[in-house]
């Protein structure tokens, strides 16, 4: 349990500190929760797929879709579902129900609620979390950074024998 929680902040520490720019870190998040939004599956293993081949931030992406899957999990019944239903009346039906029955896009599940809800809902809110977090990335982060970086408290800390254990223990050795 405490090994999970120590490499967990390594992880997070190493991802939040990593020299990227705001783009990668929004279209990132924006991909991840595409991923999130969908149930688990092929549609999972697709969204991760330009996740893996566009030079964006694997672990904000990650995290990203860690936390809208949890989202995604408590809002399934509530509101991906019902949305997913309106979804699939408002097209039309021979279309889908034709690309459903092919061979390879069967797997895909076009014609379930819960992946139309989830792509219709990700499509509506893709547009403004990517140009908020790209947005919030690119104005907080070098800020942060140097707000740390100049802290008189860090550096007074740093003198400390425990506090370069607990920060070793915490970061690593790389930090």
């Amino acid at each position: 349990m405490w090994l999970t929680v120590l490499n967990f902040t390594r992880w997070l520490y190493k991802t939040l500190n990593a020299d990227v720019r705001p783009w990668q870190v929004g279209l990132g998040v924006t991909l991840g929760a595409l991923a999130g939004m969908l149930p688990l599956g092929p549609w999972t293993l697709l969204a991760f797929l330009p996740i893996l081949l566009v030079n964006v931030n694997f672990g904000i992406a990650v995290l990203s879709f860690g936390v809208v899957r949890g989202l995604a999990w408590l809002l399934q019944d509530v509101v991906i579902r019902p949305i997913g239903i309106v979804t699939l009346d408002a097209v039309p039906h021979d279309p889908v129900i034709q690309a459903a029955r092919t061979p390879l896009l069967a797997l895909l599940r076009l014609d379930y609620f819960d992946v139309a809800g989830g792509l219709a809902v990700w499509a509506i809110m893709a547009l403004p979390l990517f140009i908020a977090v790209t947005a919030l990335w690119g104005r907080f982060h070098a800020r942060l950074k140097q707000r740390w970086a100049n802290s008189k408290l860090l550096v007074w800390l740093s003198r400390i024998w425990l506090f370069k254990l607990v920060r070793y223990v915490f970061i690593g050795a790389t930090a």
